[in-house]
C-alpha cells in the first residue's frame, strides 16, 4: 500500500472551485486521483450550495429563493471581507435542558458518554422547544455520539485504571469521507489507520454489509459501499478492537446542513437579528439551545442586514466551507512535571492557516482532526493534568478551553436586502417534496441496519447517509433506485421526473422513518421504488428532481439529487 503524508502547508484557495475541507490534500502522490477528488468535491459542494439557495419551497413558507446567499466559485469575491464565527464545542443543549448540571461531573460525563456519573442517560425533553406544548420525547439526536451536536465529536481511550490516555477530536464531515471513498477506498483505510494510529484496521471493517455480512455493492462505483458507522467510528470510547472518532456521525453534523443553515440565515426576519434564540425559532433552522446553530444564524443574518449602520452584504460560508477546530488555550493547564501541555496537542488533519487568491489570510485555524495525548515516556496521563486546579477526568473539560469556527464571507451591496420576511411557517397544503435519492441496494441495506442508542431509541443507518447524488451513467437503463419524499399520499402517488434525457418509471411506495441527513430527529416520509434510464446523449452533471402531487402545480425541483456521470457503475470510474 502506498503511504501518503498529510500536509500542513498554507494552501491557496482557488476562485473557480471549492477547495477540500481545510485544504486537506489526501492524494499528494497521485495527481490523477487528487484531481478526481477535487472535481467530485466541487460537484458535491456546488450541489449543496444550489440546494441551500433553493431553500424549502415545498413544506416551509418564507424559506426559499435565498439569493442573498451566493456560490463563491461563480461570484467575484475580490471585494469580500471575512468574519470569524465561533462557538463552544461543549454540547449546549445539555445545559439548556438541564441547567442545574452546570460545571458538574454529571455534565461532563453526559457530554462524553451520554450517561451521567451514575450510568443514567438523558431524561426526556419537550418536542417543541420554541413553543412547548407539554409533549415529550427522548433526548436526541440519536446515535452513538448523537448528543455531541456542536459539529465536534470525540472519543476517549482509557487505561486499565480508568485514566484518560488519548482523546481524538474530529470535525470532519461525512460527505467528504464518502467522496474520498468513491475515489479510492484504500485511501480511506489508510486515513483511518494513520489518523487513529490503528494499523489493525482492515478495509472490510469499513464496508456497508447486508444482514448476512456480505458487502453491499454501490452501483455508483461498482465497489463495496461505505459504512459511516463502521466499528472504528461508532463510539465515544476507543479501544484496540473498535470504537473511535474518525468523522462526524451526529445526524445534524453535516456540511450540507451547515450550508443550508447559512443560506436560510441570510433572510431578514420581522423578528429581527438581536436574539439568537428568537431568530432560530422564527426562521426554523437548527436547534435552539445549541452553541452553534443559533450563534451561526444570527451572525450570518447580521452580516446581511447589519444593525446600527453598516453596508448590507450578500453572504456565504467562505471557501472551503467547513467546521474547524481552533487551538485550545493552555494557559490554565498544569502538568505534573511542568511540561507545556500544548505540546500534547497534535494536529492530525487540516491546516493551521489558509490564504485566498487575493493574498488575504482567512481568520482562525482549519484543523479537522486533533489528538491530545501525553507521551508514555513521561510516566503520567491526561488525568494527571489539571485545568484551573481541577484534574482532567473527562474529555469535555478540555472542550471548555477551545472553540469551533466557520468563516463567513460578505460582499458589500449598494442595494438593500429583500423586504424582511415574517417567521417561517407551514403552507396548506404542503407540496410534494423530494428529499433524497439512493441506489435501491444501498438504501435497503442502510435502512435495515439498526443500532441501539443510550436513550433507548432504536435508530437506523439511513439517518447517517448523505445527500451526495448517486451516479448513473449515460446509456444506463432500468437502474433500480429509491426516492424519499415528503408531503405525498400513497393512495394518490405523485409524478416524478428529472431533467432532459432521464426517463423514470415509478413503483410502490412504503412508509419509512429516519432522520433525513441534517435533521436532528427522525420523521415519517415515503420511499418510492423507481427505475431510471438515461439517454446515451444526456448531458453529464447534476440533475434536479420534480415530484408533483395530483391536482397540484409543479413546484421547483430539488437540485442535485442525481449525478449523470460517465463511467458510473465501473470500479474504475473514479480513478
Amino acid at each position: 500500500m502506498t503511504t501518503h503524508k498529510d500536509t500542513h502547508t498554507t494552501p491557496v484557495i482557488p476562485t473557480d472551485r471549492f477547495l477540500t475541507p481545510g485544504g486537506q490534500l489526501d492524494f499528494p502522490d497521485d495527481p490523477t486521483k487528487q484531481g478526481a477528488l477535487n472535481s467530485l468535491w466541487n460537484t458535491n459542494l456546488s450541489g449543496f450550495t444550489a440546494q441551500g439557495i433553493t431553500g424549502n419551497p415545498w413544506s416551509t413558507t418564507y424559506s426559499s429563493d435565498q439569493t442573498w446567499y451566493y456560490d463563491p466559485t461563480t461570484t467575484s469575491t475580490s471585494s469580500a471581507t471575512y468574519a470569524q464565527i465561533i462557538w463552544s464545542p461543549l454540547p449546549g443543549r445539555i445545559l439548556y435542558y438541564f441547567p442545574l448540571l452546570n460545571n458538574t461531573p454529571d455534565l461532563f460525563s453526559l457530554a462524553d458518554t451520554g450517561k451521567d456519573t451514575k450510568g443514567v442517560s438523558f431524561s426526556q425533553i419537550t418536542t417543541s422547544p420554541c413553543n412547548p406544548d407539554g409533549t415529550m420525547e427522548a433526548y436526541g439526536p440519536y446515535g452513538p455520539r448523537g448528543w455531541q451536536d456542536e459539529y465536534c465529536e470525540w472519543s476517549i481511550e482509557r487505561n486499565e485504571k480508568g485514566q484518560i490516555v488519548r482523546i481524538d477530536y474530529t470535525c470532519e464531515n461525512p460527505e467528504y469521507f464518502n467522496s474520498v471513498w468513491m475515489i479510492d477506498p484504500n485511501r480511506v483505510l489508510e486515513i483511518y489507520q494513520t489518523t487513529l494510529d490503528k494499523p489493525q484496521i482492515q478495509l472490510a471493517d469499513l464496508y456497508l454489509t447486508t444482514a448476512a455480512g456480505n458487502p453491499v455493492i454501490d452501483p455508483s462505483t461498482g465497489r463495496p459501499a461505505y459504512n459511516p458507522l463502521n466499528k472504528w467510528n461508532n463510539s465515544t470510547s476507543s479501544t484496540p478492537t473498535g470504537g473511535g472518532a474518525m468523522h462526524l456521525t451526529s445526524t445534524p453534523n453535516t456540511i450540507q446542513t451547515e450550508i443550508g443553515l447559512g443560506s436560510t440565515a441570510t433572510t431578514p426576519r420581522t423578528c429581527g437579528n438581536t436574539s439568537p434564540g428568537t431568530l432560530i425559532c422564527c426562521a426554523q433552522y437548527g436547534q435552539i439551545g445549541r452553541n452553534s446553530d443559533p450563534n451561526i444564524g444570527v451572525q450570518v443574518n447580521r452580516l446581511v442586514n447589519p444593525t446600527g449602520g453598516g453596508s448590507p452584504a450578500k453572504v456565504t460560508l467562505a471557501n472551503p466551507p467547513g467546521l474547524y477546530i481552533q487551538t485550545p488555550s493552555f494557559g490554565t493547564y498544569t502538568t505534573p512535571d511542568g511540561t507545556d501541555a500544548s505540546t500534547f496537542w497534535t494536529v492530525k488533519r487540516g491546516n493551521s492557516s489558509l490564504t485566498d487568491a487575493f493574498k488575504r489570510p482567512l481568520p482562525g485555524t482549519f484543523v479537522l482532526h486533533a489528538t491530545f495525548m501525553v507521551p508514555a515516556s513521561l510516566g503520567y496521563t491526561i488525568s494527571d493534568i489539571q485545568i484551573g486546579g481541577t484534574p482532567i477526568l473527562y474529555a469535555s473539560q478540555i472542550n471548555q478551553t477551545f472553540d469551533m469556527q466557520i468563516v463567513g464571507q460578505a460582499i458589500p451591496q449598494t442595494s438593500t436586502p429583500p423586504v424582511a420576511e415574517p417567521c417561517a411557517g407551514s403552507p396548506s397544503p404542503a407540496l410534494a417534496q423530494p428529499l433524497q435519492l439512493f441506489h435501491q441496494a444501498v438504501f435497503a441495506a442502510m435502512y435495515a441496519t439498526t443500532y441501539p442508542t443510550v436513550v433507548g431509541v432504536t435508530a437506523n443507518l439511513a439517518s447517517n447517509s448523505t445527500l451526495i447524488a448517486p451516479w448513473v451513467a449515460p446509456g444506463a437503463t432500468n437502474v433500480p433506485m429509491t426516492l424519499i419524499m415528503g408531503g405525498v399520499d400513497p393512495a394518490n402517488p405523485p409524478t416524478v421526473s428529472f431533467g432532459e434525457g432521464v426517463t423514470v418509471t415509478t413503483g410502490a411506495m412504503t412508509a419509512v422513518t429516519y432522520a433525513i441527513p441534517g435533521n436532528s430527529y427522525p420523521s415519517l416520509n415515503y420511499a418510492m421504488a423507481i427505475t431510471v434510464s438515461v439517454s446515451a446523449t444526456a448531458a453529464v452533471g447534476l440533475q434536479g428532481c420534480y415530484v408533483t402531487n395530483p391536482g397540484q402545480p409543479q413546484s421547483a425541483p430539488m437540485p442535485a439529487l442525481l449525478d449523470i456521470r460517465k463511467g458510473a457503475g465501473s470500479s474504475r470510474s473514479a480513478a
